[in-house]
């Protein structure tokens, strides 16, 4: 049995299967995804599981190289970028129509019960090593 970190099977093998350069979204349970795109659903009611336990859950396993966020968070709900710069993130603010267009090529999706507007986070993976010795 595993001892710590992501104990959802479907979660903790999707964050396994990332490579290099692939992106997945941690979101509010309002952003729309693709029908067909793969995700893992820990919204069980409105506010639970909350974007600030997923995202810390989940970035504490994954090496982050870039990020993104719909621009209106660090005006609507500016406790979300700051929770996510205390992650140790850097997320580049983009019009919202854009950040959902590129949430649709994302590997997956783990979708929160978060109710804040704009607590949506798009990741692209990075390496856990450096170049060449």
């Amino acid at each position: 049995m595993k001892r710590d970190g992501i104990i959802h099977a479907e979660l903790a093998r999707h964050v396994a299967a990332l490579r290099h350069t692939d992106t997945f979204v941690i979101c509010d349970a309002g952003l729309p995804l693709a029908r067909d795109m793969p995700f893992v659903d820990l919204g069980y009611r409105y506010g639970q599981a909350t974007f600030a336990d997923v995202t810390a859950t989940v970035l504490s396993e994954v090496v982050v190289e870039h990020s993104w966020v719909s621009r209106d968070v660090l005006t609507v709900s500016p406790k979300v970028h700051e929770h996510l710069l205390g992650l140790g993130l850097t997320p580049e603010p983009v019009d919202h129509d854009r950040f959902k267009a590129a949430v649709l090529d994302a590997a997956f999706a783990v979708r929160t019960g978060e109710d804040t507007f704009f607590a949506n986070v798009l990741c692209r993976a990075g390496v856990p090593f450096g170049g060449p010795a």
